[in-house]
């Protein structure tokens, strides 16, 4: 009989400490932020480099929500537009880059080149495509 009410204070404290380690550690998961995505993944620029360009396209158009004037988002796309045959909508997105402020981007590269420069270069590209 001494055997059965020593194992239950020993339990509940074990169930107490369970419940203690529990809520610590969600109280630390709350305070962590989420990793973001980074630059590479938001403006899609891995998903380009695999040559997935279902999921670069899914990838800059939600963030064009969050950034409808960013001009990385607004070239990819283009680019993504160009290489899937839409011609008439990467020209609009060249044309919403060449109508903004000109921004000196990064490249994969690492070369920096003018938002204006990588626009018109596109916007040429997709014409002489679109000539074909």
């Amino acid at each position: 009989m001494m055997r059965g009410s020593f194992l239950v204070p020993v339990t509940f404290a074990l169930v107490g400490a369970a419940l203690s380690a529990t809520a610590a550690t969600a109280q630390l998961q709350m305070q962590v932020p989420p990793p973001q995505p980074t630059q590479e993944q938001r403006y899609g620029f891995n998903a380009i480099q695999r040559e997935d360009l279902t999921a670069a396209e899914a990838r800059l158009v939600a963030q064009r929500v969050a950034e409808p004037n960013e001009p990385a988002v607004l070239l990819n796309l283009a680019h993504v537009y160009t290489r899937t045959g839409r011609a008439d909508q990467a020209e609009a997105l060249y044309r919403q880059v060449l109508s903004s402020e000109n921004a000196l981007m990064a490249t994969a590269s690492s070369r920096p080149v003018w938002s204006h420069d990588l626009a018109q270069r596109g916007l040429d590209r997709t014409r002489s495509i679109a000539a074909r």
